[in-house]
């Protein structure tokens, strides 16, 4: 996926809910085969112990060829590396945005504003891999004043090559000029949909096409995902934890609510699309007596039909959910917060591996399979006799499970973000 939205702190850490947070890349049959890599190269970010901010770095998937990418620039989740692999996008001291090429060369800032209070981005690289479209959210300075969305295009060459496209309002309470929600871009860069007069609209990237797709619930949305093929958008709206997905058709502009039953309410809100966009992936709790996030089931909706397949045998706790990009597998962490182990879905017949079997249960987050469907990078969090008394550490592994490597070294305190090279 190009879009991330990005909710930043100084250190990155990931708050007591990351349980609940599942993220999913989604292929299938019909994908085109991925030509496999004599180098798999990884970007991420690492805190050394002798340091205050976090920076960006490269590393092949063998250990070899560690290169930092940015010096004391305090860099904040996540990488966005361009369609090409030719350069990376990233946001520093949660206010600026910077371009770097993969051999870390031409570091350029491309966006830079210190009055935006609590910034919240999205950056997504537009086909041509040689502009930026950028979206970010302010919150107000106090409690009266309101905060503002803004649309950003950039060429990359630097500040003067970043257009301001258009900036909204945005209140707690909104009035009917402000806009409902952020600005969610389109995986080619060129679209936006938003809330705003509780009505859903898209506009291009560049100001202009502005429409009406349909009228918006009640509620603001806890999720929005454009499909793959950029054609249908789906998102979640509703009362915590009875959130719906609904399905809104961007040729007809028509909305449908897709999980209108009780036993199929997708817990808070989370789901993603399969990359043919016809199917998406969600989960549940079992029972309304379980506390949130502790008893879960794995399904997937086929949007065409209506029909749920079950692919976890028994509920549990998962989280970080990733499909390989071959479509056969899913990896995913399972156990308690501070306790979970790896494991691997095999999607015909939903059976399970345990992998990196040789690590002590902790916290597992950032799980990303590389391009190849061959390998898996994950950050694990281990104890140390040190101050503080734990670390987080990049490993991959291969999917068989064979070739467990530690990536970060004993100099980095914690490591974040891991995104293969395209």
């Amino acid at each position: 996926m190009n879009m991330l939205w990005i909710r930043f702190s100084k250190l990155a850490l990931i708050g007591l809910f990351s349980t609940a947070i599942l993220s999913f890349v989604f292929t299938q049959k019909d994908t085109p085969a991925f030509t496999a890599q004599k180098t798999h190269t990884l970007a991420f970010l690492a805190l050394k112990r002798s340091s205050d901010h976090f920076n960006l770095y490269t590393i092949q998937a063998n250990g070899l060829s560690r290169r930092q990418l940015s010096q004391k620039l305090s860099v904040s989740p996540t990488v966005v590396w361009s369609t090409n692999g030719q350069k990376l996008a990233f946001v520093s001291n949660d206010t600026d945005i910077y371009v770097v090429n993969a051999d870390g060369s031409k570091l350029t800032q491309v966006l830079s504003d210190s009055d935006c209070k609590a910034a919240n981005f999205g950056m997504t690289w537009v086909s041509s891999s040689h502009k930026l479209a950028i979206t970010r959210s302010c919150d107000g300075q106090t409690s009266d004043a309101p905060g503002s969305t803004s649309l950003y295009v950039s060429d990359t060459t630097g500040i003067k090559g970043t257009k301001l496209i258009k900036r909204w309002l945005s209140r707690a309470m909104p009035a009917k000029s402000d806009i409902l929600s952020l600005l969610y871009l389109s995986p080619n860069g060129k679209e936006v949909v938003f809330f705003k007069d509780k009505n859903i609209y898209k506009m291009n990237t560049d100001g202009s096409g502005l429409i009406k797709l349909s009228n918006a619930p009640d509620e603001y949305p806890a999720q929005l995902t454009w499909s793959p093929n950029g054609k249908p958008i789906a998102f979640s709206a509703g009362k915590y934890p009875h959130q719906q997905i609904y399905l809104l058709d961007l040729q007809n502009k028509t909305l449908k609510n897709l999980t209108n039953e009780p036993h199929k309410e997708p817990y808070d809100g989370i789901f993603s699309w399969s990359p043919n966009g016809n199917q998406l992936a969600y989960y549940h709790t079992t029972s309304d007596k379980n506390p949130p996030g502790s008893q879960l089931d794995i399904y997937l909706l086929d949007i065409n039909n209506g029909r749920v397949r079950k692919l976890t045998h028994k509920s549990g706790e998962y989280s970080n959910l990733i499909w390989s990009p071959d479509g056969k597998q899913i990896a995913f962490a399972d156990g308690d917060f501070s306790h979970k182990n790896l494991y691997v879905m095999d999607i015909s017949n939903s059976k399970s591996m345990q992998i990196a079997s040789t690590l002590p249960a902790s916290r597992i987050d950032d799980l990303s399979w590389s391009l190849d469907s061959q390998k898996i990078a994950f950050v694990k969090e281990q104890k140390t006799n040190q101050k503080p008394d734990n670390q987080s550490i990049l490993y991959v592994v291969n999917r068989d499970g064979s070739k467990l490597m530690r990536l970060s070294g004993s100099e980095d305190l914690f490591t974040s973000e891991p995104a293969w090279k395209p």
